[in-house]
């Protein structure tokens, strides 16, 4: 008759302690993989007529602040137009509590953008107008909603057609985003993000806030089109660091604290 011979406690317990270890990291592993990318719908389709419809009532101008970016090297700002339309005093913040008071503001008759020049400079955005955009994707929105800094991210639904009316009246093609995140505390209404870069996930500028729909969730932006037919090529075109879901709020803060991405005032006397 043979006899087993007893396993050592010890060799037991080591056993035990490796395997409920490897198991943990197993599970932890996993748990940290990073969440696929979302799916793309179909590619944007060109601007119709029966592209649905977004109603913009414009009020008598008055005193209030929005969001602006540069666009060149040579002092040259974006933002929208209904921000500075109308101001009898336009101005940029270059610090805190500090402004710096801009040359003019030139406003599209056509679309909701307004150059503005200034002898404040910071490097420019990088920008991609021709790219076609595809359903789903998403858009990472920057500025000072609410006057306070603040980044919203959006998916994009499609296009729609912009009918301002009151004060002024235009009409053009924008695209519209569902609103699926945004700065933690951030309640209720964006104003002040108005004329803020709408940034795609390669970290490039495709758009310009312009409204908002805050009981549908929605955020529209001016189209890429638009764009393109206002600003001139870059000579160089600035490097883009990417931005997703994880970043889009660090990515905010870098440009908001170098000043590319800066609050506008208009006073109205």
């Amino acid at each position: 008759m043979r006899f087993l011979r007893r396993i050592p406690d010890w060799l037991i317990y080591s056993f035990l302690l490796s395997f409920i270890l490897t198991s943990a990291n197993s599970r932890s592993a996993r748990r940290d993989a990073p969440l696929p990318p979302p799916e793309l719908g179909p590619a944007l389709p060109n601007a119709r007529p029966t592209d649905p419809s977004v109603i913009v009532e414009i009020e008598k101008p008055k005193s209030g602040v929005g969001t602006a970016f540069a666009i060149n090297r040579i002092g040259t700002w974006l933002t929208a137009r209904h921000v500075v339309d109308g101001c009898d005093q336009v101005g940029l913040r270059v610090g805190a509590n500090k402004y710096v008071k801009t040359d003019s503001a030139q406003v599209s008759r056509a679309t909701d953008t307004a150059l503005i020049a200034s002898d404040w400079k910071r490097p420019p955005l990088a920008r991609d107008f021709q790219t076609k955009r595809q359903v789903g994707e998403r858009g990472f929105f920057i500025g000072f909603p609410q006057g306070q800094p603040g980044e919203v991210a959006g998916k994009l639904l499609g296009r729609h057609r912009m009918l301002v009316r009151g004060r002024y009246k235009s009409e053009e093609t924008i695209l519209a985003w569902a609103e699926i995140g945004r700065t933690s505390g951030l309640k209720g209404s964006l104003g002040g993000i108005s004329g803020g870069p709408v940034f795609d996930t390669d970290g490039e500028v495709i758009g310009i806030v312009a409204a908002e729909s805050p009981r549908r969730g929605r955020i529209y932006t001016v189209a890429p089109m638009s764009l393109s037919n206002i600003l001139e090529p870059m000579q160089s075109e600035p490097k883009p660091d990417p931005i997703n879901m994880e970043n889009y709020g660090r990515e905010a803060d870098k440009y908001r604290r170098t000043r590319r991405v800066t609050q506008v005032i208009c006073l109205v006397n």
